[in-house]
């Protein structure tokens, strides 16, 4: 069926490569911003502060700015003290200031009109991190705290991480190896594919809502969404 085919190849696509990427420690160029691979660690860090990309709300320029602080390679090297941040660990607030006044420069004269495109752009990236993540971690229904005891339990029993290696995995190598386990223990476990299965349901939940026909679907007259 004309769409149908071509929606599920690139959703397909899309697919392989985000798993492909999770374990080469990506950075993202984000409106030319450069965030890296969000790890567990900095999930709970966003978590605690209540950052509302986690939860699909409207972020101020601050939040933002902080968002990006939070990911950018700069901020983790003054977190683990590398070089000579290690010997100066007072000046991270400056370095903080210092990064906050660019973003502000750069996209904060005139919210939300200069905010929004990188705003959607953090919301994609958000989506990537999370594209094999449980339901109720993706949609921010619950915090990722009563997943910490699993996710520490299942990488440090099956690949004898230690406890720096698992704050550090990046969340989408953390989410393909649980569905890895998932799949070994079980065989039979039905396999999710959250783009592909999105295209899947527009297109049934569309005949069941009879939004249009299969004669349509065959005629090439429905246009699957671009965001499934």
């Amino acid at each position: 069926m004309p769409g149908v085919a071509e929606a599920l190849l690139k959703a397909q696509s899309s697919q392989f490569i985000t798993r492909e990427n999770s374990l080469l420690d990506l950075t993202y160029n984000l409106c030319g911003v450069k965030v890296r691979t969000m790890t567990i660690r900095d999930y709970v860090l966003l978590d605690k502060i209540g950052s509302p990309f986690l939860y699909r709300k409207e972020p101020s320029v601050d939040e933002l700015g902080l968002f990006l602080w939070m990911l950018s390679p700069q901020f983790i090297k003054w977190v683990d003290g590398k070089g000579w941040r290690g010997w100066m660990p007072m000046l991270q607030p400056l370095a903080a200031l210092f990064y906050g006044s660019k973003v502000r420069r750069m996209f904060g004269e005139n919210p939300p009109v200069t905010t929004e495109p990188l705003v959607v752009e953090c919301f994609k990236y958000i989506d990537t991190m999370f594209l094999d993540s449980p339901p109720s971690v993706a949609n921010g229904s619950e915090s990722c705290l009563s997943y910490l005891t699993g996710w520490f339990d299942s990488l440090q029993s099956e690949y004898r991480f230690t406890k720096d290696e698992v704050w550090t995995t990046g969340l989408p190598e953390l989410f393909q190896r649980l569905n890895a386990i998932r799949q070994r223990r079980n065989p039979g476990v039905p396999a999710f594919n959250r783009k592909t299965d999105s295209v899947k349901a527009f297109v049934i939940r569309g005949l069941r809502n009879k939004e249009f026909t299969l004669d349509d679907l065959k005629a090439g007259k429905v246009v699957i969404p671009a965001n499934n």
